[in-house]
């Protein structure tokens, strides 16, 4: 309805003459528009930032996850480069000692209200002190010695197989024919690395014994998984975090002393603070912590899906880092573990 009054002889339609009036519906109606354009343009912005799942919280989920795989990525070249500088014992012990001081002050409160949930359940605490803090590490940092810091990292993302063997084993959960190929690929690249792609190693069984050590670690890792899913009630993080590191360190204290004692030495210079400080604040605080809130917004097995891009940025900083060559070798067994893991996994990330 138009609504504006003309006297005759007045300008063409369009142009109100003098003393033209707009109705007051026409008015109301116009700003009502107006307002519900911009309730409507809020209303997607909100829910696009906080309702949207992809725009929100599994952006920020997958960026936790990223920040964490990055992060520790560094840890396996840090630990070959380290590798002659510091004993492994002494090295994993250094770092831990860093990470359990620095979170020591944050803990107090949590440990002054929750000492009685830490002392029933030490048998829990211990197991994951001795497989997550203690051996886990101390068995990369052995590996080091003699294994590239790109082989540490492909072998170490087999720690997802032993996690669905184990979880099948104590827990029951089902093995799909999916998960079950993926596991066979995999593992088909972890022999590929361990054999240094001569499949003639197969016959005497004679696999390097870093290898060994890292595939122990990784191990040692799948069980502390599985023990976080059992993790009981009633502890805070930072709590949880300065038992377990305090824990694993006081585990290794016999073994530096050992390591010391038999002669190895330690040869302190810038890089070696520089690499224990970010082994205890980085790679042990800041990855865990990250960690953490990637899984509270994505779930583990997402997060897992993530970590598995691990080898990549571990390859590129020893590549530019410690000059180590990559072969044909490491892309096919990394091929093979990558595209194995994210075949049994993808079910399960699927699921969220």
């Amino acid at each position: 309805m138009i609504c504006l009054r003309r006297p005759k002889g007045s300008r063409p339609f369009g142009v109100p003459a003098r003393g033209a009036v707009p109705c007051l519906h026409m008015v109301e109606s116009d700003s009502r528009v107006q307002d519900m354009k911009n309730a409507h343009a809020g209303s997607l912005t909100e829910q696009g930032l906080s309702e949207n799942p992809v725009a929100g919280a599994n952006a920020r989920g997958f960026f936790f996850a990223l920040a964490a795989t990055i992060v520790w990525s560094f840890n396996f070249v840090a630990g070959r480069g380290l590798a002659e500088a510091m004993p492994p014992c002494t090295l994993a012990l250094c770092r831990w000692l860093v990470a359990f001081v620095a979170v020591l002050p944050f803990a107090l409160p949590q440990l002054r209200r929750q000492w009685r949930h830490f002392f029933i359940h030490w048998p829990y605490y211990l197991c994951v002190g001795v497989l997550g803090i203690a051996w886990f590490n101390t068995a990369i940092y052995m590996g080091a010695h003699s294994v590239s810091a790109v082989n540490m990292s492909l072998i170490a993302t087999s720690s997802p197989l032993f996690t669905l063997l184990l979880a099948r084993l104590f827990f029951g959960e089902r093995i799909s024919p999916a998960r079950a190929a993926g596991i066979l690929i995999a593992l088909c690249g972890i022999v590929l690395l361990i054999s240094r792609g001569d499949l003639t190693v197969l016959g005497t069984l004679s696999f390097h014994g870093g290898d060994l050590l890292l595939l122990s670690a990784a191990f040692s890792f799948s069980c502390y998984t599985l023990l976080v899913r059992k993790k009981p009630e009633g502890s805070g993080l930072a709590a949880y975090f300065t038992v377990t590191f305090g824990l694993g360190a006081a585990l290794l204290v016999p073994f530096s002393l050992w390591e010391l004692g038999a002669g190895a030495r330690v040869v302190f210079s810038p890089a070696l603070i520089i690499g224990i400080l970010y082994m205890g604040l980085g790679a042990s605080l800041l990855a865990f912590w990250c960690w953490s809130k990637a899984i509270g917004y994505i779930g583990p097995s997402r997060s897992a899906i993530i970590y598995y891009s691990l080898p990549l940025f571990s390859g590129i900083e020893a590549v530019l880092l410690l000059g180590e060559p990559v072969r044909w070798v490491h892309f096919a067994g990394g091929g093979l573990i990558l595209g194995g893991l994210v075949l049994a996994t993808r079910q399960a990330a699927a699921r969220g």
